[in-house]
């Protein structure tokens, strides 16, 4: 076998620096490289860990709760998922000093570079809420004339993350943030859970701009977004001004669908400082057929759900499989995800 150059190292280790609990079943995790590299990310990112489990690699992805342009310590906030082994273990079992094998961070659920907005409205559900407050925070500290709407929904307040936090914004920015905190537990269902009736009233009692200057942040449950984003299409809101987050990617079911090409391709992967080439053999995705090529890429799902295996495509064309997170603007500028992508119709280059 030929020298095969390391593309990307992406492994690095974090240590544990404090363990805060918020709820029952959710804590918070300070985080810091014991080599003193700042760990860098954008509000509403995600960091992905890697570990054994049962003889094989496992990857999962946690949404980070600080906020970088107030140069808060890095943190995570993690709810216990039952059938979560990597949850459960730093929930259970996780301590101070301990160290946990990183991939670094990632993710698409972010503010754009372009500030044409006058409201941005963020929907959370649970711990969905976790890169939501990432985001809150980044948009009352650095965008001062952006209103900010949260519409939280949880099953009481005793089980809501990040309720004192929350009050004492909304005692920092009176004039520019609201909440609308719904409780499955409450006596007056018609304001219990978010619906699709409930969502438009929401928006025309809290709604401070024209609806082509709001922009929608959703992240929960998979029922509770496919509403929120089905109503939101209902109510003329555009595409491009809504964003999602999957919260929950443990959950691997992978589609199978057919490209349109399954001729035999070759991907060059291009970096800074590497050039790598390999063959793309149908049924693999360009990460599969890397992977057997012992081609170290980014990533964490594998099932088009997270980001963490974004390239940009800087040749040929790439056909994914199955995409929950490239929006058109993303895929316009040419962004892919290899977890899901497949190169047809000719030779493909990416650039990581």
């Amino acid at each position: 076998m030929p020298d095969i150059p390391d593309i990307i190292n992406p492994f690095y280790e974090v240590r544990i620096l404090s363990v805060t609990k918020e709820v029952q079943g959710v804590s918070t995790y300070i985080l810091a490289r014991p080599d003193g590299i700042p760990l860098t990310y954008r509000a509403g990112q995600f960091i992905t860990f890697t570990a054994q489990h049962r003889h094989k690699e496992e990857r999962r992805t946690y949404s980070i709760s600080s906020c970088p342009a107030l140069n808060e310590p890095f943190s995570i906030t993690v709810k216990r998922v039952e059938n979560g082994y990597y949850s459960r273990m730093l929930i259970d079992n996780a301590q101070p000093g301990d160290l946990l094998l990183s991939t670094g961070c990632a993710g698409l659920f972010t503010l754009p570079d372009e500030n044409d907005y006058e409201q941005v409205f963020l929907l959370a559900a649970g711990i969905g809420i976790t890169p939501v407050f990432s985001l809150l925070k980044e948009i009352l500290h650095t965008k001062p004339a952006t209103h900010v709407t949260l519409i939280y929904s949880n099953r009481s307040k005793e089980e809501t993350v990040f309720y004192n936090a929350l009050q004492d914004l909304l005692i920092q920015f009176p004039e520019r943030f609201q909440i609308a905190f719904l409780y499955s537990s409450a006596f007056d269902i018609a304001r219990a859970r978010l619906s699709k009736a409930l969502l438009p009233v929401l928006l025309q009692e809290y709604g401070k701009a024209n609806k082509d200057k709001m922009l929608f942040y959703v992240c929960g449950p998979f029922t509770y977004m496919r509403m929120v984003l089905l109503t939101l299409e209902e109510l003329g809101i555009n595409s491009a001004q809504v964003k999602k987050e999957n919260f929950n990617t443990e959950i691997r079911n992978a589609v199978h669908v057919v490209p349109p090409d399954t001729t035999t391709r070759t991907v060059t992967i291009k970096t800074q400082q590497h050039q790598y080439n390999f063959p793309v053999v149908y049924p693999d995705s360009i990460l599969q057929a890397a992977k057997k090529q012992q081609v170290m890429l980014p990533y964490s799902c594998e099932t088009g759900r997270c980001g963490s295996c974004v390239a940009i495509c800087s040749g040929g064309r790439v056909w994914h499989s199955y995409n929950e997170v490239l929006t058109d603007a993303d895929i316009a500028a040419g962004r892919i995800l290899t977890c899901t992508g497949h190169p047809v119709y000719g030779d493909v280059t990416l650039d990581l």
